[in-house]
């Protein structure tokens, strides 16, 4: 009996230390630069990324990445198919109910890009990602204006530069971002959107994986490389 338990309690032992060992499965949605998007190459490249990378060095895992359509990030989290999702997720009280988010890593502004600083019109056809936090803001606070959603919001800034929509809502690190190559265009903050900052989004089964996050990130911006990442895609 003694032997079956010693075997018992080492396979244990070693299946625990394997799960540790598993790499960590991220999830995002590749296009919302300069959080996250795809190079040239074809890599995943922006700040949640390296941020992420960051995080698992500091709890010893390595990183697995996949790429899916923004407004299925979080069920995927939910339901257990990933770890994490990191896609400039807004912390809201909605989300919350579905999975636990990490403290927040950036702190996030909302604002629309339009071709001019005039107020919008009634009936203005605004541009949101579907699934996005931006989305129900828009539908439940502001009836005035007809919101469309996207799958991406470089599809959604396509179709403003070309003037079929009159205006795109955003984050402004986002927003700012692309304005550095298409000065033509202006942003407008939205005061009334109730920004909370960004976070990791994490199983509501996976306690442990949210507290190594927390402590990865609070050690991160003491030692100085959070901000050492954040001046590379922000100024």
């Amino acid at each position: 009996m003694w032997i079956k338990l010693f075997i018992l309690l080492s396979v244990f032992v070693f299946s625990s230390a394997f799960a540790e060992d598993k790499p960590l499965r991220i999830v995002t949605e590749a296009s919302y630069p300069p959080f996250e998007a795809f190079d040239e190459q074809k890599q995943l490249v922006g700040f949640d990324i390296e941020l992420a990378k960051a995080v698992c060095i500091q709890i010893n895992r390595e990183c697995e990445f996949y790429h899916q359509p923004f407004d299925s990030l979080l069920t995927s989290v939910a339901a257990g198919h990933y770890n994490l999702a990191i896609s400039a997720l807004d912390i809201t009280e909605q989300r919350k109910q579905l999975v636990n988010f990490s403290d927040a890593y950036f702190d996030n502004m909302a604002v629309y890009i339009t071709s001019s600083d005039q107020a919008l019109a009634n009936s203005a056809v605004v541009a949101v990602q579907s699934g996005s936090s931006f989305m129900r803001f828009l539908r439940e606070q502001r009836p005035d204006i007809l919101s469309i959603a996207y799958p991406s919001y470089q599809l959604a800034l396509n179709d403003l530069e070309q003037t079929k929509i009159d205006a795109v809502f955003l984050d402004a690190a986002a927003a700012h971002y692309w304005l550095a190559s298409h000065p033509n265009f202006v942003t407008q903050v939205d005061e009334s959107y109730p920004a909370s900052g960004l976070g990791m989004a994490v199983s509501k089964q996976d306690e442990d994986l949210l507290n190594q996050i927390n402590h990865a990130l609070k050690v991160l911006k003491n030692n100085g490389t959070y901000q050492t990442i954040y001046q590379s895609f922000f100024n």
